[in-house]
């Protein structure tokens, strides 16, 4: 049986792994999650334990594989009460009670007295901790290629245009398209690397999305073509791209990753895991990444 000590661990995971949720941990977060710790008395083997959680971008399903270890502890009413109590305490703590929060109680209420799925319950908890941590809007980037340097295709397309992107557009702006187009160069390159009818459909999408024309389409899809050679680090991508997308355009990615997958008339089992990974730290959850791949899967019936 579950101690105290565990299931307060083991909760504490769960709103590391949810801080992650839109790709991004702010300084405040992290010293918010510090704050916790210090609350809840963890010894130092402990604190590394949400420390790890904490270094780098946390998937969808480790959250949930969290949660469901938190629900696995909670085998009695008083156990579940008690949860739910430190839960309330946690989100009365910046004195304020919304009615997305006591949706989210409710909710979880729920998912504790049925001890069954924790899917629909996932997207309300996240968006919800996320909060939790510091209200706050997204912080201002300037325009500076400086602020980009994680993103490869972008490092490229400056390569390439010898700088001359910069009479084009703006670096924030073009970070989104050259992220957006990275990410499709991953799903290209897992088999036997990109093939002509790949990158033709990636410059496809990146034109009708994003409204791209020559020059700037050129060098966009050659970067993308470049960069996605040296295998771009999938976490790292993804990460930045969650920093500064809705779950909207998260949903739309994973489309255009389909799309891409299935340009040369088939998707292989490489493209396929490839492309169920992106979903995971897209934050994308496994039921929309069905209904998405079913209807590709028709396509190419």
């Amino acid at each position: 049986m579950a101690s105290k000590r565990d299931r307060s661990l083991a909760l504490l995971k769960v709103l590391a792994a949810a801080a992650w949720a839109d790709g991004r941990l702010d300084l405040e977060e992290v010293n918010h999650m510090k704050e916790l710790m210090l609350v809840y008395d963890l010894g130092p083997e402990e604190m590394r334990e949400i420390d790890l959680l904490l270094e780098r971008p946390v998937s969808y399903a480790m959250c949930e594989e969290l949660t469901r270890d938190l629900l696995g502890m909670l085998d009695t009413k008083a156990e579940r009460e008690e949860v739910m109590d430190e839960v309330k305490a946690i989100l009365h703590a910046d004195g304020q009670f919304t009615d997305e929060e006591r949706d989210v109680l409710a909710g979880l209420q729920g998912i504790m007295n049925a001890m069954t799925s924790v899917d629909h319950f996932m997207a309300k908890i996240t968006s919800v901790f996320k909060r939790t941590f510091v209200s706050r809007e997204r912080s201002a980037v300037p325009g500076e290629l400086s602020e980009y340097l994680k993103n490869a295709v972008l490092q490229r397309l400056h390569d390439l245009s010898g700088g001359g992107w910069q009479s084009e557009i703006d670096a924030r702006t073009l970070n989104r398209y050259t992220l957006f187009g990275a990410v499709l160069g991953r799903v290209a390159d897992v088999e036997d690397g990109i093939s002509d009818e790949e990158i033709a459909k990636i410059r496809e999408l990146l034109e009708a999305r994003f409204g791209i024309e020559p020059p700037l389409l050129d060098w966009v899809t050659q970067s993308v073509r470049e960069a996605s050679a040296a295998h771009m680090d999938r976490q790292g991508l993804l990460s930045e791209f969650n920093r500064i997308s809705d779950s909207t355009e998260r949903k739309e990615l994973l489309d255009a990753a389909f799309a891409v997958a299935a340009a040369d008339g088939e998707m292989g089992k490489g493209e396929l895991e490839e492309l169920r990974l992106l979903s995971n730290f897209l934050w994308i959850d496994p039921r929309t990444f069905n209904d998405i791949r079913l209807r590709w899967t028709r396509k190419l019936s």
